[in-house]
């Protein structure tokens, strides 16, 4: 028996835009294109080498951010997006979860510009707090690695592949209010934060994050269940994991039932 066919990102266009989609991929002009997806959201995406056709397909064919557990859309007002991007993620929220308003942060100038289009394409705007800035456990500047979908805070002098952004203290910024869902995908700055001991006083209902090995942790799928775990959280594995990354889903135990 055949198994049911592969889902891409232009079997859920509309038809005008997936017949706009196929012209664009073979004529590549270097020029952005604007789609809607047939459930009614908006994408402007660049062309190769960016990621974001790569970005839009783990979001809205594998839905890589369905949670594992129950997450009762009503009732999730504040969502906290870390590393949101080209803001494909924040288009996901506004669709997931209507009555949610997202803080986001997202450094890179390029991805910004990116994030603030495809947010006013569908009308979200209004709902979005968004701190040009890399999520940090200080306030400063830090060099920063321009590699699209892999860009992260980089250690050393700066070279022709980094630029200077602004870090916010992400603490400071969220402040002491619920976050009903914390989402977390900033190459390998996961562990700042969680090792920040303000970090197991969030009052976080669901987290999703992105782990990554590093040099310092080769271990970085255990030493973050295990960290979140001291911390009083239910973890289970995403939809995907591999030897460099992967995502984990995790809930505070009192929230079980």
């Amino acid at each position: 028996m055949m198994g049911a066919p592969v889902m891409r990102l232009r079997d859920r266009l509309t038809p005008l835009s997936h017949l706009r989609y196929l012209a664009w991929r073979a004529l590549p002009l270097g020029r952005r294109l604007t789609v809607r997806l047939r459930s009614g959201e908006r994408l402007m995406l660049r062309p190769l080498p960016s990621t974001d056709l790569d970005t839009a397909f783990e979001l809205f064919v594998a839905e890589v951010y369905r949670p594992p557990f129950p997450v009762d859309a009503e009732r999730t007002r504040r969502i906290v997006d870390v590393g949101a991007n080209c803001g494909h993620s924040l288009i996901f929220w506004g669709r997931q979860y209507p009555r949610a308003h997202v803080i986001a942060f997202e450094p890179h100038p390029t991805h910004v510009d990116l994030l603030e289009r495809n947010v006013a394409l569908n009308g979200l705007s209004g709902r979005l707090t968004l701190h040009r800035a890399a999520a940090s456990v200080r306030a400063g500047e830090a060099e920063f690695l321009d590699a699209e979908n892999c860009s992260s805070i980089v250690e050393g002098p700066a070279d022709k592949r980094t630029l200077r952004v602004p870090l916010v203290d992400f603490f400071g910024a969220v402040g002491t209010e619920p976050i009903d869902l914390l989402k977390m995908d900033i190459e390998g700055g996961e562990y700042a934060l969680l090792k920040d001991p303000r970090f197991a006083q969030l009052k976080v209902g669901t987290l999703v994050m992105e782990w990554h090995r590093t040099p310092e942790h080769p271990d970085g799928k255990a030493w973050c269940e295990r960290a979140l775990a001291e911390m009083g959280y239910e973890v289970r594995a995403g939809i995907w994991t591999g030897e460099e990354n992967g995502l984990l889903w995790a809930r505070r135990q009192e929230a079980r039932g």
